[in-house]
Formats: C-alpha cells, structure tokens, sequence
C-alpha cells in the first residue's frame, strides 16, 4: 500500500531541526555517536586582517572539509597549504585516519591532488561544462605537501 504525502516547499526551522535530529537518532541507533566536533582555522596577514580559513570538522574517525578559502591577494604564499596540513594534523590528533572533500573544477583539484588528495568520483556538467571531484586522503604519520 503506497501512502500519499503532501509537501511543503518551505519547512519551518523546528522542521529542519526536528529532521537532523531523527537522522541523528537513526544513526547513533545503527553506527554510534559520530563525535562530531568542528575543525576551523583562520589566517591573516601581516596587518592583521583575515586572509583564509579552512571550516570543517571530525566525525567517525574521519576530517571533512567543507571550506578552503584563501583571498585572491595572499595566493600563491603556502598559506593554503598551511591551513590544510595544521587541519590534517589536528584531525589526525583527533584520531582520524581519512579526510574527505569536494571541489569544483574551477576551484582547486590540482592543489588538493598535490597534498595526496585522489579523485575518487566526478559529477559532469555541475553547472554545464564543469565538474564537481569527490576526494579523499589517508591520513598517515606525516602530512604530504
């Protein structure tokens, strides 16, 4: 027997939350706590300002990165690399032993391939003629890059 549901295009914010909360039920019921814990770090420059960041976190035993930003300005400096690698680190101190991200083919591929980063999938044409890379990275002993 099928069930008829109707939909609503604009959930409130107690309905967002209420869905994250029983995805996490469901989760911690199957798998355990994921431990998630947020891994941010911030740059600036030589005047102070701000000049990059990494945002992510760790869950089960993983490091995910949802955002490398460098200002176009402080480019080409290592600051990137730097941001990365103390984020592996930390990750690593945290117990992880993979990291994952994506990039979009106009962002940052190569450079994340260059720390040890493998593609291990690719959606075409997000937007037309581009790509999004799903990569990921074991993470040993040392750092790469």
């Amino acid at each position: 027997m099928s069930k008829s549901a109707s939909m609503n295009p604009h959930p409130t914010e107690n309905e967002i939350k209420h869905i994250r909360e029983a995805l996490a039920a469901f989760n911690k019921e199957r798998v355990g706590e994921d431990g998630h814990t947020a891994l941010h770090l911030v740059a600036y420059d030589e005047e102070g300002n701000l000049c990059g960041g990494i945002l992510g976190g760790t869950y089960w035993g993983w490091m995910y990165v949802d955002i490398l930003w460098v200002r176009e300005d402080c480019r080409r400096a290592g600051i990137g690399s730097e941001l990365l690698s103390k984020a592996e680190a930390e990750a690593r101190r945290r117990g992880c032993h993979h990291v994952h991200l994506d990039t979009m083919s106009w962002q940052a591929p190569a450079f994340y391939q260059k720390h040890g980063y493998e593609i291990i999938g690719v959606l075409p044409n997000i937007p037309e003629g581009n790509q999004k890379y799903l990569l990921m990275k074991a993470l040993g002993e040392k750092s790469n890059g």
